[in-house]
């Protein structure tokens, strides 16, 4: 079982594949600071262990999906730190325009 993957500062290319929705204990998720392109995936809503998400410093775009905001729930969900590119300053970002879902937007 895998619980945390840091894998911050690699020079990864490409998109986050569909497929890490399967990885479904993990509870730390650290891709920032990489070229990462493409959309945030849907399946990403499926890590309900998942305590931090970052995700700036990327070339990440679209909106946040509604099933990883749902994990910022207070009452319902684990996710307590959840950073992108969401600031409308950054160029490509994410919308977080869901309240309360990007707990925090650097750079």
């Amino acid at each position: 079982m895998l619980f945390q993957l840091d894998l911050n500062d690699n020079f990864l290319t490409g998109t986050i594949s569909q497929s890490i929705g399967n990885l479904q204990f993990l509870q730390l998720l650290q891709l920032q600071v990489n070229q990462l392109t493409g959309t945030i995936p849907e399946s990403m809503g499926n890590l309900t262990y998942l305590g931090v998400m970052e995700l700036f410093g990327n070339q990440l775009q679209g909106s946040m999906p509604p099933s990883v905001c749902q994990r910022r729930d207070i009452n319902n969900g684990m996710l307590d730190k959840l950073t992108a590119d969401c600031d409308l300053n950054d160029s490509p970002f994410v919308n977080c325009s869901v309240p309360d879902c990007c707990t925090d937007c650097p750079f």
